[in-house]
């Protein structure tokens, strides 16, 4: 999945998982930016 976009960019997921990662994703969006820009990893929140 795109972090710019949020699109998949390989493979797919069952429609409920991917807009699962997705409303993830947009709540984290900057942070996963910073971090493929930087290399520097750390955990996220998860999905509550």
């Amino acid at each position: 999945m795109g972090i710019n976009d949020l699109n998949v960019i390989a493979g797919s997921l069952p429609a409920k998982i991917r807009g699962l990662v997705e409303e993830w994703a947009e709540i984290h969006q900057m942070e996963l930016l910073r971090m493929w820009e930087t290399k520097a990893l750390h955990k996220l929140k998860p999905l509550v």
